[in-house]
């Protein structure tokens, strides 16, 4: 079985990531849920727990991240908007 699992607490949420998750599937999951609208909806991840040999993926997840598009919210281009605040 692999395996991401995401807990809800309180806008604090954790995602877990253990060591058998398919790597593709569990670093766009990540992505999405961290910086998708901005990272501002209740259901974003703010942190990320990688489990044993799972914090393989991390390089990865630093260089996914780092591609987002930053800029206007109107670009279709762009990945992440602006803020509120």
């Amino acid at each position: 079985m692999r395996r991401l699992w995401q807990c809800n607490m309180g806008a604090k949420n954790h995602a877990v990531i253990m060591p058998d998750a398919h790597q593709e599937q569990a670093l766009n999951g990540i992505i999405g849920a961290a910086f998708g609208a901005a990272g501002q909806r209740c259901m974003a991840i703010s942190v990320a727990v990688f489990v044993g040999s799972a914090s393989d993926m991390i390089p990865a997840l630093v260089s996914k991240a780092k591609a987002l598009k930053v800029g206007c919210g109107a670009d279709a281009s762009v990945d992440v908007g602006p803020l509120i605040r």
